[in-house]
């Protein structure tokens, strides 16, 4: 895919932890390595898995590294928010929950309400991102999508669809269920604009687009096709 390197967890964390982390060890052992390892860092972990704002801390440290007479670039993934949210975690406090029209809580969710929750989470650490980057000269552009919704109560999906049940959606609902968000932000004045739908094979090339980047003669027929 012509990236030059690929840094993935073994980069971060101890032979220990990554064989923790592998072998589905317990949480309060890997959590145990992990404040080990990072002392001065209380934030690495969310539940069980590294946290956005460990993540995007990363991101920045490997900017702060660059080679500054090199366009900087990354495709990062994140894992904060990855399922299943059925587990309580000590380290993890859950600040939103559903409630009804009455503002009464609603209990019967509680795997959506652990992913809302890791999404405010995901929100607050974001912010953090674009503030870091707001203050830089450097011309920067950020993207952050969705690759699929969560695997969350279907009971929920329905009721929320306003469908009898999961197997009961029509096609435009179905369709709804793929449907994920996506924000293109930059450090300097962009056309501020809202895209309605795009499906994901045309982002890279809508985004070189934005970017004034060169595009190659597929990514040019792939804009004119979306």
């Amino acid at each position: 895919m012509g990236f030059e390197q690929y840094d993935g967890m073994e980069l971060f964390f101890n032979k220990q932890i990554m064989s923790a982390y592998k072998n589905g060890s317990t949480y309060e052992n890997l959590e145990d390595l992990v404040n080990k390892a990072f002392p001065n860092d209380p934030d690495v972990l969310l539940r069980h898995v590294v946290s956005d704002s460990y993540n995007y801390q990363t991101v920045i440290d490997m900017y702060e590294k660059r080679d500054p007479n090199k366009p900087f670039y990354i495709f990062n993934v994140t894992m904060q928010n990855h399922g299943g949210y059925d587990t309580p975690y000590p380290n993890f406090k859950e600040e939103i929950s559903l409630v009804d029209a009455n503002g009464n809580p609603i209990t019967q969710y509680p795997q959506t309400n652990q992913y809302l929750s890791l999404i405010y989470e995901s929100d607050k650490a974001f912010a953090k991102l674009i503030e870091y980057f707001e203050a830089q000269e450097e011309p920067t552009i950020i993207c952050m999508f969705g690759d699929h919704q969560p695997s969350i109560e279907d009971e929920y999906v329905s009721e929320l669809l306003g469908a009898e049940d999961i197997y009961s959606l029509n096609l435009k609902q179905t369709q709804t269920r793929y449907e994920t968000p996506f924000y293109i932000w930059a450090n300097y004045d962009i056309e501020e604009k809202q895209i309605e739908r795009l499906s994901c094979n045309y982002l890279s090339s809508y985004l070189l687009d934005i970017a004034g980047l060169r595009k190659t003669e597929f990514n040019q027929y792939l804009l004119a096709l979306s």
